[in-house]
């Protein structure tokens, strides 16, 4: 109500729309202590059925593939042995909720 008596009142729709987040560690320690042994990337507003990871050597070879979010690398390589203390390159891509594309590119270290 304003000075002379008089309401008034007003509404509006919004729309927000679904926010996403992403985070990668930087290092994890596969050493079987039950602490921080697997490499998992986190996020909030992701499209779980496009997710993909890629976990690459320092020679670029691929070791390691998973298209689900919950499962992550142990070291290990593909059909092989544990991976040595190094610094790995891994890739992610994935849409939002929204339909938007996301990829991003870091490395994570590997240590024991």
């Amino acid at each position: 109500m304003n000075q002379y008596g008089c309401y008034a009142w007003d509404s509006q729709y919004v729309y927000i729309e679904p926010d996403y987040s992403f985070f990668a560690p930087n290092a994890f320690t596969p050493n079987n202590d039950g602490k921080n042994d697997i490499f998992y990337v986190y996020g909030e507003g992701i499209n779980y059925s496009t997710f993909q990871m890629y976990v690459f050597d320092r020679w670029g070879n691929l070791i390691f593939i998973s298209n689900d979010i919950n499962k992550g690398w142990d070291g290990a390589q593909v059909g092989g042995p544990i991976s040595q203390i190094d610094t790995y390159v891994w890739e992610v891509k994935f849409s939002d909720m929204s339909g938007n594309e996301h990829k991003y590119v870091g490395h994570v270290n590997l240590i024991r």
